[in-house]
Parts: C-alpha cells; sequence; structure tokens
C-alpha cells in the first residue's frame, strides 16, 4: 500500500527527470549549457581504461552516441532524439534559447593517452568538436570542454571498483576481527546510478531488465563497516511507456531490490522511483494554443544521467558477519 501511495504521488508530478527521492547528481553540468572552445585538453588523475568507462556514460548527457570505437580513440554522431529530451529537461530547467542550451549538430572526437603531470599518473583527454558543415553559423562549438569535465567528474564520483565483477566492493586494508553484526532495518545508504537510463534503449531491453548502481559511502555499525563504498546495488525495471502523440511523454518506472553486504549476503533494499521525460502539462499548453498540428506532436524521451544518487534504505533486519 505504502509503495502504491508513493508511485501515485510521482505520477501527479509535473518535473522533469525523477521523483522526490532521487538527489541532483555533482555531475551533469553538461546538459545544462554548452559552452567554450572547439578543441580542449584536460588532465585525469585516473587509467586511461578507468576514463574511457567514464567517458562513455558521459557522452550521452551531450545528446550524443558513439559511432566509432578503436579503443583509446572514440568518435560520436548525434542522437536526434536524445537530444530532443535532453532540451526539454533544460527548458524545463529554465535554460532559454533557440537550442535550450545545446549547441550545433556535429561529431566529436576523442583521444585518451596514459601521462603524468608533475608526479601523479594519469590520463590525458583530448577532446575535438567539429560542426556539421551544413549548420554553418548556427549554434556553438563548446562541446569539448564539457564532455570533458563531465567525465573528470564521473571519474571522482564513481569508484574504480567494478562492482559487476567485484560485488562487495573496496576491501578494507585493514580488515576488521571477525564478527557477527546487526544491520538494523531502515539503514539508510546512498547508490549512484552507473550507467545511464534511458527509454529508448529501455523499451527494447524490457519490464525486468536490471539496472546497476554502486554504494556512495561505507555503512557502518558500531565502527565496523558492513557495507563497502562501491558495492553493488541492483534494481529492476517495472515499467516502460513509450512516448507517444499528443506531448506524451516516455515514463520509466524501476523497484530497488538488494545491496550486497561485507560478507556477500544480498540485503533488500526499498525505494520506488518514477522517472519521466519533460513536463506534460507544458506540452499540452502548447498543443491547445496550435490546436491544428499540436496534436501530431510527439513527447519526448525520459533519460537519467549516470552518477545519479538516490537515497534507500535496508529493509528488514539482517545479521552480517564482518571481517570478509
Amino acid at each position: 500500500m505504502r509503495a502504491a501511495q508513493f508511485i501515485l504521488s510521482c505520477l501527479v508530478l509535473v518535473l522533469a527527470s525523477t521523483c522526490l527521492r532521487a538527489q541532483t547528481p555533482p555531475c551533469g553540468k553538461a546538459i545544462v549549457q554548452i559552452e567554450g572552445p572547439k578543441d580542449y585538453e584536460q588532465f585525469v588523475p585516473a587509467p586511461p581504461e578507468q576514463v574511457k568507462a567514464a567517458l562513455l556514460k558521459a557522452i550521452p548527457a551531450l545528446g550524443a552516441k558513439v559511432h566509432k570505437d578503436e579503443g583509446l580513440h572514440i568518435e560520436t554522431e548525434d542522437d536526434t532524439a536524445l537530444r530532443q529530451s535532453l532540451q526539454q529537461t533544460n527548458k524545463d530547467s529554465g535554460v532559454r534559447g533557440k537550442y535550450e542550451g545545446l549547441g550545433a549538430l556535429g561529431k566529436i572526437l576523442i583521444d585518451i593517452r596514459e601521462t603524468t603531470q608533475g608526479t601523479e599518473k594519469g590520463s590525458l583527454l583530448r577532446i575535438e568538436f567539429h560542426k556539421n558543415g551544413f549548420v554553418g553559423r548556427m549554434g556553438g562549438e563548446g562541446y569539448s570542454k564539457p564532455l570533458a569535465e563531465e567525465t573528470a567528474c564521473l571519474v571522482k564520483l564513481l569508484s574504480a571498483n567494478d562492482p559487476v565483477k567485484n560485488p562487495r566492493g573496496f576491501s578494507s586494508q585493514e580488515p576488521s576481527p571477525a564478527r557477527a553484526l546487526t544491520l538494523p532495518e531502515g539503514t539508510a545508504l546512498q547508490v549512484f546510478l552507473l550507467d545511464p537510463l534511458y527509454s529508448k534503449k529501455a523499451q527494447k531491453e524490457g519490464v525486468g531488465q536490471t539496472i546497476q548502481f554502486e554504494v556512495a559511502e561505507d555503512v557502518v555499525v558500531d565502527g565496523v563497516t558492513l557495507v563497502r563504498r562501491g558495492a553493488l546495488a541492483t534494481a529492476h525495471m517495472s515499467e516502460v511507456q513509450k512516448s507517444k502523440i499528443a506531448g506524451r511523454h516516455a515514463e520509466m518506472e524501476f523497484v530497488f531490490d538488494a545491496v550486497t553486504a561485507v560478507d556477500g549476503q544480498s540485503i533488500p533494499i526499498k525505494a520506488d522511483e518514477k522517472a519521466k521525460g519533460g513536463r506534460h502539462n507544458e506540452t499540452v499548453h502548447n498543443l491547445m494554443i496550435t490546436p491544428a498540428f499540436g496534436w501530431m506532436a510527439k513527447g519526448s524521451e525520459a533519460f537519467i544521467r549516470a552518477g545519479t544518487g538516490y537515497d534507500v534504505e535496508v529493509s528488514g533486519q539482517h545479521t552480517i558477519q564482518s571481517g570478509q
């Protein structure tokens, strides 16, 4: 009953992105305003493989998709439906102008190479944006710096651990003595979305698909870590609705399932989330202004950025074996 009431409350919201329990991610600046130089280089204090993983998560935040992947050289092209969704989100967030904060159409060329800055090892991320010739002087060219900053932000935000391969998260260098401790019901934890969620892709994979998150910080009870940073948390897609004519936007609904404790147990967690692409009532208003053609307008897709944080809580009381 409580879950049903929460979902119902989400349905009546008209704000873009996610429902109340979802938090604004510290990354994501790239979709607010695109500006800066055509070419940009940035040092990122992480190995190339980690930088590339974050880069692939960041690319959709600029309305683009990977066109060519050649190891540490990547080329992108525009994703029209995703770009439309981002424009709607920007518009709902107060970004005004012909392109709602997005720049010109074009392709992005990216190269990553291992390097050292001073005594610190890391990667040099070089990004170039090439505007489509047919657009002439239309739109800005500032995709390179926002993409680099988004990538660097995700590298810092998300751990270097791969929670799929290592679901227990980072192991402590000084493991605690083996003890059986209670993880209380309602224990709060925050999780970060590992990969972007896009309704167009979710429609192909369907209801039931697993969504992966990682734990943001250690969960400590009586001075002992019972759930580690970087540990795997999961949810599943419970509903996907396509965007339709008459301004009806795509919707995604997912339900949290479990988080992995230090002893490998799968601990149930709870929180229902509702994501909606764009603002439905504003679209309806526009349709009323132009009734002759307005009902032919299609709603936008729903998109949630990688790194978005969610507050969840432990369901039930569980005994965890520490020191593992």
